[in-house]
């Protein structure tokens, strides 16, 4: 388990990259591993 906190810390870093790139597989890929955190931290899936 990882703490919401700290997967919110991550996430963010995953955030910034997902608007630094126009690549949509590098954008599915950032938020699924940000989908990962949250069900790791307990936090709901977006």
């Amino acid at each position: 388990m990882i703490s919401p906190e700290d997967a919110n810390k991550i996430i963010r870093f995953l955030s910034a990259a997902y608007y630094c790139t126009e690549s949509e597989e590098a954008r599915r890929e950032f938020n699924r591993l940000a989908n990962e955190l949250r069900k790791a931290s307990g936090q709901p899936i977006q």
